[in-house]
């Protein structure tokens, strides 16, 4: 407590900004994006109240039901719903098994992951709510 303070982020105004803590993502059918995440993509899920929520390394991946005042449906609110991609690095040698994966779950594949060698190599798919769930190549 009595040491040097540690540096987060200085910005270029001289205000801190520490790292992203928490995504939430606004959903019609949460279910269906819950079972998205932790089925196919593998991550351990809880629940509090009407949200389903992941803890992907230091941030927590919130999935919450559209239609409250934070989210509104966009027939509500007069405007566009919006989306989200959430990236995520994995080893090169398992692009193509996760690739693989989404195929034999039957996910839409955006983007598939080009040939080995050729960065960079990246696999981008949609979630069941049109999210962009992007996964690449990272040594």
């Amino acid at each position: 407590m009595g040491g040097p303070r540690r540096e987060r982020g200085r910005l270029s105004h001289g205000l801190d900004l520490g790292p992203i803590a928490r995504v939430e993502l606004a959903c019609h059918d949460l279910p269906r994006q819950r079972d998205f995440y932790a089925r196919i993509l593998g991550l351990p899920a809880s629940q509090r109240g009407n949200e389903a929520r992941f803890r992907i390394g230091q941030v927590e991946l919130v999935l919450r039901p559209r239609g409250d005042a934070l989210f509104p449906r966009a027939d509500e609110a007069r405007m566009p719903e919006v989306g989200a991609l959430l990236a995520f690095p994995v080893s090169p040698h398992e692009l193509d098994r996760w690739h693989r994966r989404m195929l034999t779950a039957r996910v839409a594949v955006l983007e598939a992951p080009g040939p080995a060698g050729a960065p960079p190599r990246v696999l981008r798919v949609a979630d069941s709510e049109g999210n962009v769930v992007e996964l690449f190549a990272h040594p």
